[in-house]
């Protein structure tokens, strides 16, 4: 009977998920069917749904960014990588990149005897070696990231949420890791040829339920925000994941992927516990400007035995839009459900909005949002959460932003009712 239940619970979510792409391919503009459209990084399309996939990261180091002072200290570095770098993608077709971030975060208050400041910093190296057909019909890719994390004070920012009393982190990842390489995979097809698939160690938070501010080293902070908390998404492991344009601003992508992924292994693979997803959205465009993004992404993850966590299936829901003349005001809504799959968050309501180029800079960003989550355990309280930044470049290559997060009624925290958090991050690009 249980078994029926919750199989009954899994159709339903489906079935809605199903309704729902239905209704955002129909309300798409009719003129767009059957035209050749190719979309724009700002456009969610799948595979290169987030900023922190290694594609939109490489396609940065290329941009013609505005900034308070046109060179930096570091300028004859990044001359010097960008002659080496210019010349191996010309000659070999290898595309190479590297970043390093740090982040320092305080709140007012904190947990007896527990931290109120945490600080820490991530360097990557990744790259993308184009081996056949590049710029033409099935183009191949290998592509690799590589990362470190680590700490400046007593504990890194990761650890900063369950020091206040937080049901989630103050910002995702910034933990302590050592340097591994957490991707490597196989990538074939091309959105011309309406089909792209990647195979080999994917990091499964790079593809599904993405936006253009679903990241923690680019715009918000808080997970809330940067994540989808109702789903438990996977380390990077082993696992496929391709993606279908079956008609112009629409897409299907699904995946199958190692549900004990780790970022520095292989994973466990041989347990035969897998992640998958099912993800239907559209990107229609209204206009020389105003391009949007939906989807709906359907997940299931199978039991995990050895770590005793149950099996779990869920939903979510992403719409994001851009608005007004220049199409630099983007309102987002992002919902998310988990039925078990071990996940602390039973689901989340986030809405916000992004002003691009604000200040006239054309990599300026003001960002605002306000989030909903309730806790699996319902004994807890459930916890509201206000983020506002403003990210602007100094240099050409290098961006910072101050942010403020005002958590509300922190689940674990029977003493105080408020939290502010104040936080500065600095990233560096090559």
């Amino acid at each position: 009977m249980a078994e029926a239940m919750v199989g009954s619970s899994y159709l339903k979510h489906f079935l809605i998920g199903i309704a729902l792409w239905a209704v955002m391919v129909l309300e798409a503009p009719l003129s767009a069917w059957g035209q050749t459209v190719v979309p724009s990084a700002t456009v969610n399309r799948g595979l290169d749904s987030r900023p922190d996939d290694i594609d939109n990261q490489l396609k940065e180091t290329d941009e013609v960014i505005d900034a308070l002072f046109p060179v930096g200290p570091l300028e004859p570095l990044h001359s010097e990588w960008k002659r080496v770098t210019d010349r191996l993608r010309r000659t070999i077709g290898l595309d190479l990149g590297l970043n390093y971030t740090a982040l320092y975060q305080q709140s007012n208050k904190a947990l007896p005897e527990k931290r109120r400041k945490a600080s820490g910093g991530d360097f990557d190296f990744f790259g993308r070696w184009n081996l056949f057909d590049r710029g033409g019909h099935w183009p191949t890719a290998i592509a690799f990231s590589t990362e470190t994390r680590h700490r400046y004070t007593d504990i890194p920012p990761s650890e900063l949420g369950a020091n206040i009393g937080s049901a989630w982190g103050t910002v995702s990842s910034f933990n302590i890791q050592s340097y591994a390489i957490t991707e490597l995979y196989w990538e074939q097809g091309s959105y011309e040829d309406q089909f792209i698939y990647r195979a080999g160690k994917v990091d499964p938070g790079h593809l599904y339920d993405g936006g253009r501010y679903v990241s923690s080293n680019y715009a918000f902070l808080s997970p809330a925000f940067s994540d989808t908390l109702a789903m438990p998404l996977p380390s990077a492991g082993l696992g496929l994941a391709a993606i279908f344009y079956p008609i112009a601003n629409t897409y299907i992508l699904g995946g199958l992927h190692d549900a004990n992924g780790s970022r520095t292994s292989m994973g466990h693979i041989e347990r035969e516990e897998y992640f998958s997803a099912l993800e239907f959205g559209v990107t229609p465009r209204f206009g020389e400007t105003g391009a949007g993004a939906y989807h709906v992404t359907l997940w299931h993850i199978d039991e995990r035995r050895r770590t005793n966590v149950e099996e779990g299936r869920g939903i979510a829901l992403t719409m994001e839009q851009e608005l007004g003349p220049s199409g630099n005001f983007v309102p987002f809504f992002r919902y998310s459900y988990a039925d078990g799959g071990g996940t602390a968050i039973r689901q989340t309501v986030s809405v916000g909005a992004g002003i691009e180029e604000a200040f006239g800079q054309n990599s300026d960003l003001i960002g605002l949002g306000f989030s909903w989550g309730e806790p699996t355990n319902r004994a807890l309280k459930d916890q509201y959460v206000f983020e506002a930044f403003y990210r602007f470049n100094i240099t050409p290559y290098t961006h910072l932003t101050p942010d403020v997060q005002l958590i509300l009624h922190p689940a674990e925290n029977p003493d105080d009712d408020r939290i502010l958090i104040g936080s500065l991050r600095l990233r560096t690009i090559f």
